[in-house]
């Protein structure tokens, strides 16, 4: 039972999250890809020889999606978003993933939708999904209900929530996303950028609430 962190290559890569259990092997998010030798050879010396069943992506946006085709090359594993950022993935559609932004280009991606309660099955890890719209329409977080562990993606992070100013992005389904997580139970934070912390994650939570203008 594990989760270790694949270090980024690039400063702006997202966090990349792999997660071992006795029944299968999950990545969450994949970085930009813009460094895809790195990238690929930091995640094979993770597996250490096991192979990767599922990547989970937690919204659309290039810095969290753009590592898949780098993936996909040398892995076969199931892709999941929820179905609303899922289309433009489908679609390949480097507008509003911010690929263009980004300086990249997305492909089509063959994805099936993880929404609301969808579970995968570890093992040791039962992932979760949390429908939590704000940065995105269609961003998630993803909860370990084992080891009670929250993968937060770009909905809150240590000290900041995501921003909500790109296409698809509210400030009030933020604020309702986070509410929402009040009432989720878990202790450790692993979000979409910057530090992850094992243990009292929901004092950021709390946080987030206050930067949103909530007591």
């Amino acid at each position: 039972m594990t989760i270790q962190q694949i270090e980024p290559a690039l400063l702006y890569d997202s966090n990349i999250y792999l997660i071992t259990g006795s029944k299968g092997v999950a990545l969450i998010d994949t970085g930009t890809g813009f460094q895809s030798d790195i990238l690929m050879s930091r995640i094979s010396d993770t597996l250490n020889g096991r192979n990767l069943d599922y990547i989970i992506l937690t919204h659309r946006h290039y810095d969290h999606v753009g590592g898949v085709s780098a993936v996909t090359s040398v892995y076969d594993p199931k892709i999941y978003a929820s179905r609303s950022d899922a289309s433009p993935l489908r679609a390949g559609d480097s507008e509003s993933t911010l690929g263009t932004v980004f300086g990249g280009h997305i492909e089509p991606m063959d994805i099936i939708d993880f929404n609301e309660g969808d579970q995968i099955d570890l093992g040791e890890h039962k992932l979760v999904c949390i429908e939590t719209p704000g940065h995105t329409i269609g961003s998630i977080c993803i909860l370990d209900e084992t080891t009670g562990s929250l993968f937060s993606g770009d909905t809150f992070m240590v000290g900041s929530v995501g921003n909500y100013s790109h296409p698809t992005g509210s400030a009030e389904m933020l604020i309702n996303s986070l509410r929402k997580l009040m009432d989720v139970d878990f202790d450790g934070l692993y979000p979409g950028h910057g530090p992850f912390v094992k243990s009292n994650g929901k004092q950021f939570l709390l946080g987030a609430l206050h930067i949103m203008g909530e007591e």
